[in-house]
């Protein structure tokens, strides 16, 4: 009798699990939302495991599916928009109802020593009520120096690789540089990998685009006249180099350093034209690739053509979102792109970053895809500009 009853009881259970499991796995079949077909407990995992890369394994299925799309991770159902003006209600004109992001595990977006990036809510809203005017241009400005010296460091250790004459990862000496400056501001933050990894990018573009690294070498020398190789530009000068500007814009467009961290969740029902209401909770993420490279966004030239002066041109608000969008955008954006434009002016002021061909090269077929998008090295060689043949 006691068998029977448990008998009963686990297959009850069972019953119970398999509908949860098919209801979970109906969302967008409900929903009219195309997407690939989700494996049993697992979803749509062990496509992106074989792809190894989240990002290109988004880019896969929106052109096979279309600008909104939908994928598990688990029984978690993924809503995939690669629509600007969609993204732009979620992110912006909608943000009341989309001011959180996707709650991870193990981790309490409401805990009072949780992190601005995981937290939502009240604590969220006081987080960076508190911390946006460190990032202020009158703060800024203040840390300039400190930026500064860290530079001092590295372009030490930039001479000490000139005088090998060899190839070598720049890479490195960024993750070392971007370090040392968070720490000299006094800041214990994110910032330290997308920031190092978005000045390796920018030295594979200098390297494999050497006409447009001497336009903006002489860009630099137009705004920053120097005597010494110690001489340090000013904030002012640094802010009116727009090339400078544009050719950081275009790298990152081209080599975005983060995907699957650009989400946000819905406190509340929302309806998507087109599609219809979505229900409370629903996990929504922009396809990074395919707003960066729709020739629809950042035509005439084709967006696979490095070309910093597109920038000079205004663009969709969604086109362009390494730094996320909207008023839970990253808080160190503006930081981060002051520090990588200090380093490159006192950078190319004295050296050109010099393409080693295969070594170069390979560099960029070789990234890993966690939170970060990073490469395992950025391999190039120095040739101080006073050399130049």
């Amino acid at each position: 009798m006691l068998t029977a009853i448990l008998v009963t009881i686990l297959l009850i259970l069972i019953i119970s699990y398999g509908w949860h499991i098919h209801r979970a796995y109906s969302f967008f079949t409900r929903l009219n939302i195309p997407g690939s077909p989700p494996r049993f407990f697992v979803g749509n995992l062990l496509e992106i495991l074989e792809s190894k890369r989240l990002s290109l394994k988004i880019q896969e299925w929106t052109k096979k599916y279309g600008r909104i799309f939908g994928y598990f991770e688990g029984h978690t159902p993924i809503l995939v928009i690669s629509d600007p003006d969609i993204l732009q209600d979620v992110f912006i004109k909608s943000f009341s109802i989309f001011s959180s992001r996707r709650e991870l595990p193990f981790a309490d977006p409401h805990a009072k020593n949780v992190q601005l990036f995981i937290a939502n809510g009240l604590r969220w809203r006081r987080q960076r009520f508190v911390i946006s005017p460190t990032f202020s241009s009158l703060k800024l400005k203040q840390m300039s120096p400190l930026i500064n010296r860290s530079i001092d460091s590295f372009m030490t250790k930039l001479a000490e690789q000139h005088r090998c004459d060899q190839p070598f990862d720049i890479y490195t000496l960024f993750k070392r540089f971007t370090m040392d400056t968070i720490w000299s501001c006094g800041f214990v933050i994110a910032a330290y990998e997308t920031t190092s990894t978005a000045l390796g990018y920018i030295a594979y573009a200098l390297a494999t685009h050497p006409n447009e690294q001497r336009k903006l070498q002489e860009h630099i020398d137009a705004h920053f006249e120097s005597n010494t190789e110690q001489d340090v530009p000013s904030y002012e000068s640094i802010t009116e180099m727009d090339y400078l500007d544009m050719f950081i814009r275009e790298t990152l467009r081209m080599y975005p350093t983060v995907q699957n961290i650009i989400n946000r969740q819905n406190s509340a029902e929302f309806h998507i034209e087109n599609v219809g209401t979505i229900p409370v909770g629903t996990i929504i993420t922009g396809s990074i690739y395919d707003l960066h490279f729709n020739p629809d966004l950042w035509g005439p030239v084709d967006p696979h053509i490095f070309y910093p002066e597109r920038f000079a041109t205004k663009r969709h608000p969604l086109a362009w979102i390494p730094f996320g969008a909207g008023p839970r955008n990253c808080v160190g954006m503006r930081f981060a792109l002051l520090e990588i434009k200090e380093l490159l002016v006192r950078l190319l002021k004295i050296y050109s970053i010099v393409d080693c061909g295969e070594q170069t090269h390979n560099s960029i077929n070789e990234l890993t895809e966690t939170f970060v998008i990073f490469p395992k090295k950025i391999i190039v060689r120095l040739q101080r500009r006073d050399e130049d043949a």
